[in-house]
């Protein structure tokens, strides 16, 4: 299965959420969720971490902006959001 285009950054990781929230996902959603994550296991552990963080100090907001640049980035060069 190949991941779909998304408008946006936030489309992705909203749509990366749900997925991974969602304990009764079939099949379909099982393979696009490990396509998706596959894709943020390129990035480097903390960057991942910086995504997932619910901080919201200053210092994780930085992080968290520089973690979501990198996986823009990422996802553009695979064409799954638009540059």
């Amino acid at each position: 299965m190949k991941i779909p285009g998304y408008s946006s950054l936030a489309a992705f990781l909203a749509h990366y959420r749900a997925l991974k929230s969602d304990a009764s996902r079939g099949a379909g959603d099982d393979q696009l969720f490990a396509e998706m994550s596959a894709v943020l296991a390129t990035l480097a552990p903390e960057t991942r971490a910086a995504l997932e963080s619910g901080e919201d100090n200053a210092g994780a907001r930085r992080h968290r902006a520089r973690a979501e640049l990198q996986l823009r980035r990422a996802l553009a060069a695979r064409g799954i959001v638009a540059d």
